[in-house]
This record gives structure tokens, sequence and C-alpha cells, in this order.
């Protein structure tokens, strides 16, 4: 397991090379510590999977580019639109319907394997300069979890997340700064024009209300 910082200008380059390689790689976000690797390998959602010890039938969601990106793996409503317009980038995951795969850009693959229980999917649009280096390095989509095994909480530091995965396959960590106290992300889900919230972290209840209460 090598640690780099995110400042050292080969970072983003080392982070890129491993997941092409499929391997399962750490780094700091806008909210916690991520795992993460390349979305369309299906062997390294499966590393990643075993590395955390998550539940296979739990899904593992996305970090995107942009918004048109997602808009060309999602199918969004005007609620949808609404929040992704107002939270990201940002601390928000938004859970949304897959488009069926003749409608997504044949250049985009994600593996089955990300959520195999249904046709939705979870997904972030991050602002932090390594990430945005990152995902242009990469030119893909990234599946990512919270940096920590399953039921434990979010690492915040490189030492956390080198603490929780001594052991395992884990190919490389970013050093980077997490907020002291800072959260996970909420999740959304937008289902037949109504809101559920799956989990409630960085983003509060009342944000979310400023938006509903807006809405027609």
């Amino acid at each position: 397991m090598k640690i780099i910082s995110e400042n050292n200008q080969n970072a983003a380059n080392l982070a890129c090379e491993a997941l092409k390689n499929g391997e399962v790689i750490a780094f700091a976000t806008d909210t916690v510590y991520g795992i993460a690797c390349d979305a369309s390998n299906s062997s390294a959602v499966k590393k990643l999977y075993d590395i955390k010890k998550r539940d296979e039938k739990k899904p593992i969601a996305i970090f995107v580019k942009d918004l048109a990106t997602a808009e060309e793996i999602f199918v969004f409503d005007e609620l949808s639109k609404k929040i992704a317009q107002n939270f990201l980038p940002g601390s928000i995951t938004l859970v949304l319907p897959k488009k069926i795969p003749k409608k997504i850009n044949s250049s985009i693959n994600l593996a089955p394997n990300l959520n195999p229980k249904d046709d939705s999917l979870g997904f972030r649009i991050v602002d932090r300069e390594f990430i945005n280096n990152l995902m242009s390095n990469f030119a893909g989509i990234l599946a990512v979890s919270s940096a920590n095994l399953s039921n434990q909480n979010p690492a915040l530091t490189a030492k956390d997340v080198e603490k929780y995965f001594l052991n395992s396959t884990l190919k490389l960590i970013v050093d980077g700064n997490c907020k002291k106290n800072a959260e996970v992300s909420t999740v959304i889900k937008v289902v037949n024009k109504k809101i559920e919230i799956l989990r409630l972290g960085a983003i509060k209840q009342k944000s979310i209300d400023l938006i509903l209460n807006s809405w027609p």
C-alpha cells in the first residue's frame, strides 16, 4: 500500500494508473475519505466490496465529472433536476433510475454489480481539485464508497484509512485534508416526483425542505 500527498504533481497520474489496472484506491473527497475503483470493471468493483467487507446486495455509488455525464446515464425529471442544480457539485448523493442501456452513450459502461438489486443508482459530483484532476486524467467513471469497513465510522485521515485497510489489497492512499467534523453525503432518492431521504449527512433536512417548499 502506497501513500502519496494529493499535492504531489504525480498523484493523479499514479491514481489513474492504478484505476486502469483494476486496483482500488483511497482519497479525500469534499466530505470524508472514499475508496474507489473503475466503475466499468466488474472485477475491480468486486475487489472494492471485498476490501470494505460490504454486503454485495448493497449498491455502490458513482462519481461523474459533471451533470451532462449524469444526464447520459440517468432519467431526470423536473424535481431531480432542481435538486441537482441546487446541490451539485456538493455533498449530495442523488439516487435516480438509470436509462435503459440502448439509450446510454455507448462510451459509458457500468459494471452490473454496482447495484444488482434494481435499476437505480446513486451518483455524486464532487468539487475538489485532486478529484477533478483525476477524473480528467482517468476519463471514466468511478465507483466510490466511504473509506471504512462496513458499519464503522468513515475515515477522515490517511492514517484512518491505513488502519482500516492495512492487510487488504488497497493499492494507493492519496493523502488529503478532510474537515475535522466532516460528515458523509446526504443520500436522496427521487421516485415518482417525490423525495425519499435514505441518509441524512452533510446536507441537512432544513436545506432540503427549502427546495421542497418551493416545488409546485
